[in-house]
C-alpha cells in the first residue's frame, strides 16, 4: 500500500500556506521557559533546562463569511540531569509542535495538519483523553499534536458535530499502550447536544493497533488488531458544576482483555472565601475484563484540586491524587506570579517513587519522590 509520508504532508501544507500568506500580515508569537528541578528519588537529583516554542500565525478573510488561518510552531528544549548512582544525562530535541491550515465559515471549520484534538467534560482524570496527554499539573499545559483532518459543523441550536481522520501517527497517544498501524487511517466523530443546564455528547473512534517490530511478538493472535472506542459525557451547571465522562474500548486480540472501561465523575464549586476558592474533585475507575460488565483488573484514582487568587498577580493552587489500589498519594502545589509577559512558578511535590499516573516521559522522571521546581515563563 502506498504511504504518504508525514513530511510530504507538512511540506504541502507549508507550500499552500506560503502562497496564501503573500502580502498578508503575520503574527509571530512564542513562549520561552527555563526551570530548575530538585528531588530525592533514590538520592539527590537535579535537573536544569530551557524550552522555546516559536509560533507563527496568520488569518485572512475570503469573501464575507469565510476565512483561512494557520499555525506553525516548533518545540525545542534541552536539559541536563544530575542523577544519583548513574551517569549524568544531557537531552536536547527540536520537533514540530503545531502545523495546520484551517478553512472556516459561519457554521463550519475544517482543519488539516499537526494539531491538538481534545474534548470531554473532565478536567484532571479524563477517560476521553484519546489524542492528547495534558498533565493538569503542568503550568505550560503542553501536549504533542496528532496528524489528521478535523471537521466541525455548528447548528443553530448549539448542537455540533465533529468528524476526524488521523494518519501517520507512529507514537502512542492518550491512554494508548500499543501504537497504531501506520498503513491504515484512524477515524471517528463526536456529537454534542445542548440539554437543560448543560451539554451532553457521544464520541466514537476506530483504529488498527499493531505491536511494534522490536516488541516480543504475541504468542497467539495477530500482531495487529482492530480497536473501537465509545465515549459518553455530560456536564451540568446546577449552581454546583457536575459532570460525568466515560469510555469503553473494545479490542480484538487473544492476549489482551477485550474490554476496558473508564468512568469519571466530577464536581466543582467556587466558595466566597478570599478572592474565590475553587475546589474541583474527580474520581476515576478503570476496569479491564473479558466481558463488558465483568471485572478482571481494577484501578481507581481520586483527584482534588484547589485554587485561589491571592492578588491580581498571585495565585496559589494544589492538586492531590490518591491511587486506591497501590495506596499512594501524589501531591503538587504551585505558587504562581503572573505579569504582562512574564510568569514565575514555585512548585513543590511529594509523589511515590514509582509513577502510575501521567508518566509519559521516556527519560528520568524528576517528579518521582519529593522535591521542588522553580520555573520562569516568558510569553510574547
Amino acid at each position: 500500500m502506498f504511504i504518504i509520508p508525514k513530511k510530504a504532508i507538512s511540506i504541502l501544507i507549508f507550500i499552500i500556506s506560503s502562497l496564501i500568506l503573500r502580502a498578508q500580515p503575520v503574527d509571530f508569537n512564542g513562549q520561552g521557559a527555563g526551570w530548575v528541578t530538585a528531588n530525592n528519588s533514590g538520592g539527590f537529583g537535579l535537573q536544569t533546562g530551557v524550552r522555546y516554542i516559536p509560533q507563527l500565525l496568520f488569518k485572512i478573510s475570503v469573501k464575507e463569511n469565510y476565512s483561512f488561518d494557520a499555525e506553525f510552531s516548533a518545540d525545542s528544549y534541552l536539559n541536563y540531569s544530575i542523577l544519583p548512582d548513574t551517569d549524568n544525562i544531557f537531552d536536547a530535541k527540536a520537533s514540530l509542535y503545531r502545523f495546520w491550515l484551517r478553512f472556516a465559515g459561519e457554521r463550519f471549520e475544517i482543519r488539516a495538519g499537526l494539531q491538538k484534538i481534545n474534548f470531554g467534560s473532565a478536567s484532571m482524570l479524563r477517560p476521553l483523553m484519546w489524542f492528547d496527554r495534558i498533565d493538569p499539573r503542568d503550568p505550560l499545559k503542553l501536549t504533542k499534536g496528532v496528524y489528521g483532518i478535523l471537521g466541525k459543523y455548528y447548528f443553530k441550536n448549539n448542537t455540533n458535530i465533529w468528524l476526524w481522520m488521523l494518519y501517520g501517527n507512529k507514537d502512542t497517544k492518550g491512554w494508548e499502550v500499543i501504537p497504531t498501524r501506520l498503513t491504515r487511517p484512524e477515524f471517528g466523530g463526536r456529537m454534542q447536544f445542548p440539554v437543560p443546564k448543560g451539554e451532553l455528547a457521544l464520541s466514537y473512534h476506530n483504529r488498527i493497533a499493531e505491536f511494534p517490530d522490536d516488541w516480543q511478538p504475541p504468542v497467539s493472535g495477530n500482531r495487529y488488531f482492530p480497536e473501537n472506542r465509545f465515549g459518553f459525557d455530560f456536564k451540568l451547571d446546577l449552581g454546583v458544576g457536575l459532570w460525568f465522562e466515560g469510555s469503553v474500548t473494545h479490542q480484538k486480540q487473544d492476549e489482551l482483555p477485550p474490554f476496558t472501561r473508564a468512568v469519571t465523575i466530577g464536581v466543582d464549586y467556587t466558595f466566597g472565601i478570599g478572592n474565590g476558592l475553587n475546589i474541583t474533585a474527580e474520581h476515576l475507575v478503570i476496569n479491564a475484563s473479558d466481558k463488558l460488565f465483568s471485572n478482571w483488573e481494577r484501578l481507581s484514582f481520586t483527584g482534588i484540586a484547589l485554587g485561589i487568587p491571592l492578588s491580581v498577580i498571585t495565585r496559589a493552587s494544589t492538586i492531590v491524587f490518591y491511587d486506591w489500589k497501590n495506596k499512594g498519594f501524589y501531591r503538587f502545589a504551585n505558587l504562581s506570579f503572573t505579569f504582562d509577559n512574564l510568569a514565575f512558578n514555585i512548585i513543590g511535590f511529594w509523589n511515590p517513587e514509582s509513577f502510575r499516573i501521567f508518566n509519559y516521559t521516556s527519560g528520568p522522571n524528576m517528579f518521582a519522590g519529593a522535591g521542588g521546581q522553580f520555573m520562569v515563563v516568558y510569553n510574547y
